[in-house]
């Protein structure tokens, strides 16, 4: 089985393929949308409930596929990369600067190109041109297979959230040390996957979180009191 990350991008961006193509052959079909309203007319045929349908069907599938590709493509791009090497990190952030920018010079295109497109052309050609783009994305993102690094996951990251929760709310009501390095981590006698995750500063916000820290803390430090 391959990597969930790989297979969840896979299956965005197929469910993001479907929903633009099927918006696409609705602009095309004439049964699948209502006649055009002419201009200056005081009344207009509505879309049936067929119509609206396919449209809603559309529209969801292209938001779901979006909305899980940003949540994991960026995650995924970062695992093709070591952080503990000094040039693949240097090379993780061009990579993430050329990503971002393309990101950019996409949306500025979908707004200007496209929208000229569906204005002089019909809405037919800006759909049929995004669900060809998605297609040509999907190719060149499977050609990748055999090169791509797959990470083992390290636990689930929803049992972790959960755990860190529990514990900092269970520790509520303790003292937080004034120096945070001595609050315990992980990394300190960890010799399993988790010890290879990023540690992040501690910072003045979600300073509840922190009392997940004190669980083992109070058990390290208070036994030499």
């Amino acid at each position: 089985v391959i990597v969930t990350q790989y297979g969840f991008n896979l299956l965005v961006i197929s469910v993001r393929l479907q929903g633009v193509t099927i918006l696409t052959i609705s602009t095309i079909i004439p049964s699948l949308r209502p006649p055009t309203c002419q201009e200056g007319s005081s009344s207009c045929i509505q879309a049936n409930g067929t119509q609206l349908g396919v449209l809603h069907l559309a529209l969801y599938l292209t938001a779901l596929g979006t909305g899980g590709l940003k949540s994991c493509v960026s995650g995924f791009g970062s695992d093709q990369f070591d952080e503990t090497d000094k040039d693949e990190r240097a090379r993780m952030t061009t990579f993430f600067n050329w990503f971002y920018f393309i990101v950019s010079i996409g949306s500025m295109a979908a707004v200007t190109v496209l929208v000229y497109i569906e204005d002089n052309l019909g809405r037919r050609w800006g759909y049929g041109i995004c669900a060809c783009v998605i297609v040509i994305t999907l190719i060149l993102f499977l050609s990748g297979t055999k090169r791509y690094r797959f990470k083992k996951l390290a636990g689930s990251p929803l049992n972790q959230i959960v755990a860190v929760v529990v514990a900092a709310w269970k520790k509520r009501k303790l003292d937080l040390p004034a120096d945070s390095s001595a609050l315990f981590n992980v990394d300190d006698v960890a010799e399993t996957s988790f010890k290879k995750k990023q540690k992040l500063p501690h910072s003045k916000q979600f300073r509840l979180v922190l009392f997940f820290s004190l669980s083992l803390y109070h058990f390290r430090i208070l036994p030499h009191d």
